[in-house]
């Protein structure tokens, strides 16, 4: 039987990840990743894409793209070309150097963005290759830590955190930091076809009657005690408490939760959420 063909989407978001062949490690020194990060900007020299987030690890690379007019099939087939050729005349080999086609996963919701670009940025803590994510150099953590607007597309993902360029970099190093909250995260981002839409709807009545334990959860991560979590529960209104009530909302609706179901949990409207959350 053969492969099923890919649909893609002209102005979508993709999380694309391509593996060494056998899962070689291709990108095993600095040479090599430097030369990946080369060939991709040389692929958007005719500002085809918009590159919101990448890491690349020592057998394969994560890339967060969205697209233009040019499809990414083409965009991706630039790359790898690029690279496959460079790389086995730099090593004087002849064999494959990418194993299979490359994998895109459509991030159909947007508010799935600013977590998966946590989850690519926290793999190569995953693997164990540092202890934070703003030691790993090959990465664009390094973009958006640092406000460099120059290969990676810094802006969109920024945004979402506040228009306030400021406090959207002091969000964003805060939210880097923080544990990731999606259980079973790499089949959440990697072992699907779409992050985001009409799966998780299909998930939601298995899934509610954990609702307010995981939200509860949520909430305790973020209080500095057990008397702020349960102000916060009685619908408390004091200001100190603000804060805690954003980081809440914040990571909860990273999760996926509806502002509905986010309000309830602390016995405030889904409207007073979405204030908050604003």
């Amino acid at each position: 039987m053969g492969r099923k063909p890919r649909v893609e989407f002209e102005r979508a978001i993709y999380h694309v990840i391509k593996r060494g062949n056998n899962r070689e490690y291709i990108f095993q020194h600095k040479e090599d990743k430097e030369h990946l990060l080369a060939f991709i900007e040389a692929a958007n020299e005719d500002d085809a894409f918009y590159l919101l987030g990448y890491v690349i690890m020592d057998n394969h690379y994560h890339l967060m793209i969205e697209t233009k007019e040019k499809p990414l099939n083409k965009i991706m087939q630039k790359v790898n070309n690029a690279y496959s050729k460079n790389y086995n005349k730099r090593y004087q080999r002849s064999d494959h150097v990418f194993g299979g086609r490359y994998k895109a996963i459509l991030v159909k919701d947007d508010k799935y963005l600013f977590s998966l670009l946590r989850y690519i940025h926290n793999n190569p803590v995953r693997a164990k290759m540092c202890e934070s994510i703003a030691q790993y150099n090959w990465s664009s953590d390094q973009y958006y830590r640092n406000n460099v607007k120059k290969l990676v597309h810094i802006d969109k993902i920024l945004k979402i955190l506040s228009t306030n360029r400021r406090i959207a970099l002091q969000e964003y190093d805060r939210f880097m930091d923080q544990q990731e909250p999606i259980k079973k995260a790499k089949d959440f981002y990697e072992e699907t076809e779409v992050i985001g839409g009409s799966h998780e709807e299909n998930n939601s009545n298995k899934s509610k009657k954990y609702n307010d334990k995981d939200l509860d959860e949520i909430l305790r991560r973020v209080v500095a005690n057990e008397e702020d979590f349960q102000l916060i529960k009685l619908a408390s209104r004091k200001r100190y408490l603000r804060n805690y009530k954003i980081s809440y909302v914040k990571t909860a609706v990273e999760q996926g939760y509806t502002f509905k179901e986010i309000g309830s949990n602390i016995g405030v409207s889904a409207e007073a959420v979405n204030k908050i959350i604003q």
